[in-house]
């Protein structure tokens, strides 16, 4: 993908400028792919400028990662209509879904990354997190979750990033609802197995089922 250069942004906006133009360049090649001096021409700024806010390629990337995973939790927030158990959840994947395929490469880093880089772990990590908490609080929970059910959910995450990177692997050959209704009903099969582990657990993956 070759980059447009953009106009020198102005002064206080560098940074900001900066870590846009790369997050477009790295959600489209892999990061071995891109080079500073590909990222310096499309944000129309000397290389120089580059190091001074970042050190290098890697600091610059690790700022691309960090903008990305606020994204990714602000897609966690339920969006106007969504007022059902069902609607929030299937909400979400919709969300995460078209994210994912906006940006490709840096969201199979970020999952193909467990135990290369401890940096892109702890983000990583901080976005399961969030996601666990999601279904916590969807479920009606708001202590720690017995055993079963929270390796459930981590289960249900890990699925969700394996049939994302098979999806991609295979050019997104399922449509975007296609792709929703299977993981979306995926997670809930998974949620069955445990829903008896308390009441209101057991009523709100009752609720999930109807639709599945």
């Amino acid at each position: 993908m070759s980059a447009r250069r953009r106009p020198t942004p102005a002064r206080g906006e560098r940074r900001a400028a900066l870590v846009a133009v790369a997050a477009e360049l790295f959600a489209h090649k892999p990061y071995d792919d891109i080079y500073i001096n590909d990222i310096a021409q499309a944000a129309g700024v000397a290389h120089g400028l580059l190091f001074y806010h970042f050190k290098d390629k890697r600091g610059l990337y690790l700022a691309v990662v960090e903008n990305m995973l606020q994204e990714i939790l602000d897609l966690h927030k339920p969006r106007q209509g969504e007022r059902t158990k069902e609607e929030r959840f299937r909400g979400l994947f919709r969300r995460q879904i078209e994210y994912r395929r906006n940006n490709v490469h840096t969201m199979l880093a970020l999952m193909r990354a467990g135990g290369q880089d401890p940096e892109l772990d702890r983000l990583f990590e901080r976005g399961r997190r969030a996601g666990a908490e999601f279904v916590l609080e969807m479920l009606g929970l708001d202590t720690e979750p017995p055993p079963p059910l929270r390796v459930a959910i981590r289960g249900i995450m890990g699925m969700f990033d394996e049939a994302t990177a098979d999806w991609f692997a295979h050019d997104c050959d399922l449509g975007d609802a296609e792709f929703e209704q299977l993981v979306y009903a995926a997670a809930v099969a998974v949620l069955t197995t445990v829903q008896s582990v308390r009441e209101d657990v057991y009523a709100a993956v009752v609720e999930l089922s109807l639709s599945a």
